[in-house]
């Protein structure tokens, strides 16, 4: 097995950057040009739903679409992501369990503590393996995924996913040819760890994450209406919202309750009124 060593300099810059590589979300200005005429759409069909008559998480989640989507027909540019500092703590450990799911080989505990397994140079060619094996247009798992997606959201990803694909390709392209240049010994640690992700893959033929758990379309929730919820006022609302999003097939009725419950502990989340999320100590 590969000895951890100390970190090599073209390694730490490297994975700085990766953060910013991967939030980095742009589109073509032919593309917001799109989004925005689709949110004006959907945005009219909102507008006609009388809040006052709803109540709870129902009412939260209407007035947050109906902000969220006059904030992006409104913004000039793509909202930027926020800093990795004030993102609450579970929010953190959901993108990191999520993050698991399309980068099965990477052991993540290794990037914050040494490890006696794997050196970060394996680590780097582990997600950068995964990168490519994610964005490579000969992988159908990508395809599948919008597939299954609905028909108006369809294009539109379609179009975004060739727009991004050309510039994480490239991005992989440049740290394989920087990689290259380095000892052998590196060089053959950052291959060895790009050909464990590649044969193990990021995304399955069938368009789902490579290590997805029983867990992972609820993370995945999570990660995407961030913003959505602090507005949740307890456990019992995140619940039936989340049967709302994902149905009662994945979130039943007998053990669902317990099973969120259980997670809300797991990533440090609880809530206690005005609806806002309290990080446990």
């Amino acid at each position: 097995m590969e000895q951890a060593t100390q970190k090599s300099k073209w390694v730490t810059d490297i994975l700085e950057d990766w953060d910013k590589v991967l939030s980095d979300s742009t589109v073509s200005k032919q593309l917001e040009k799109e989004l925005r005429r689709s949110f004006r759409a959907k945005l009219k069909t909102l507008n006609k739903i009388n809040v006052d008559n709803l109540s709870g998480w129902q009412r939260e989640w209407i007035k947050w679409n109906i902000e969220s989507m006059q904030a992006i027909i409104n913004s000039a540019s793509d909202k930027a992501e926020p800093e990795e500092e004030t993102k609450p703590p579970w929010l953190k450990t959901v993108e990191i369990e999520f993050a698991k799911t399309e980068t099965p080989t990477v052991t993540f505990r290794a990037l914050k503590h040494k490890s006696p397994i794997f050196s970060d140079v394996v680590i780097l060619g582990q997600l950068v393996g995964h990168e490519y094996a994610a964005w490579h247009q000969d992988n159908p798992g990508m395809a599948a995924a919008i597939e299954r997606l609905l028909p108006e959201y369809r294009i539109i990803i379609e179009a975004t996913v060739a727009y991004q694909r050309q510039k994480r390709i490239k991005y992989v392209r440049k740290i394989m040819a920087i990689a290259g240049q380095q000892s052998f010994k590196d060089a053959c640690s950052f291959f060895k760890g790009f050909s464990m992700a590649v044969q193990k893959g990021s995304i399955t033929e069938t368009g789902q994450p490579a290590g997805e758990t029983s867990t992972t379309k609820i993370y995945g929730m999570l990660v995407m209406h961030q913003n959505f919820i602090p507005r949740l006022q307890s456990v019992n609302e995140l619940y039936e919202w989340l049967q709302y999003m994902l149905g009662k097939s994945l979130i039943d009725e007998i053990k669902g309750f317990k099973r969120i419950e259980k997670i809300c502990e797991r990533i440090g989340l609880r809530f206690r009124p005005p609806g806002r999320p309290e990080i446990r100590q």
